[in-house]
């Protein structure tokens, strides 16, 4: 027996329900303003290119406020973006966050530190297979950092880089604090 692919609405409904469940607050105020729209359809074009980049279906990727990190803007500080790609077939969820050396082309993947578990970002990806290297080559790159605190999550100022290696292609002192 041949199982067909849902069709248009079905699968439109299903998009509306992830990101009705995954940002309420984001699905709910697109239409609010042209800065809402505009922050909504910039989301929307992050997700086809990551999309496209990593080999997955659009509906895999969805974009949300980045809870922890902000940027700088003439307006004041805004939310940056999570990027949350969930593997259709293993349902393992992957996270990125923007380069910003190279906008909309690449992303800082984001994991557990292997020495003290923080949250920080360990690859740069601008293609699936800057991912596979990665993957191949983690266990022979892991560092071990002492505790948490060598990693400043809580207190660092906007753009503050999130790992060692983030640090040095920002072209951040090789000493400056990173969260």
């Amino acid at each position: 027996m041949t199982t067909l692919a849902p069709g248009l609405a079905e699968r439109a409904i299903q998009a509306a329900d992830a990101h009705r469940a995954t940002d309420p607050d984001g699905f709910h105020g697109r239409h609010d303003g042209p800065r809402s729209w505009d922050r909504w359809a910039r989301r929307a074009r992050v997700a086809r290119i990551v999309a496209a980049v990593l080999h997955v279906p659009v509906d895999a990727v969805m974009v949300t406020d980045d809870p922890t990190r902000t940027y700088p803007t003439r307006t004041g500080p805004v939310p940056g973006d999570l990027i949350t790609v969930t593997d259709p077939l293993t349902t393992r969820a992957w996270r990125f966050i923007p380069d910003n050396n190279t906008p909309g082309q690449s992303w800082w993947l984001i994991d557990r530190c292997p020495g003290c578990a923080a949250e920080v970002s360990v690859a740069r990806v601008a293609s699936l297979a800057d991912l596979g290297e990665h993957l191949q080559l983690e266990p022979l790159r892991r560092r071990t950092c002492r505790s948490a605190t060598d990693h400043r999550v809580d207190d660092a100022p906007p753009g503050t880089p999130h790992s060692p290696d983030e640090a040095a292609v920002r072209g951040v002192a090789p000493n400056a604090p990173v969260r």
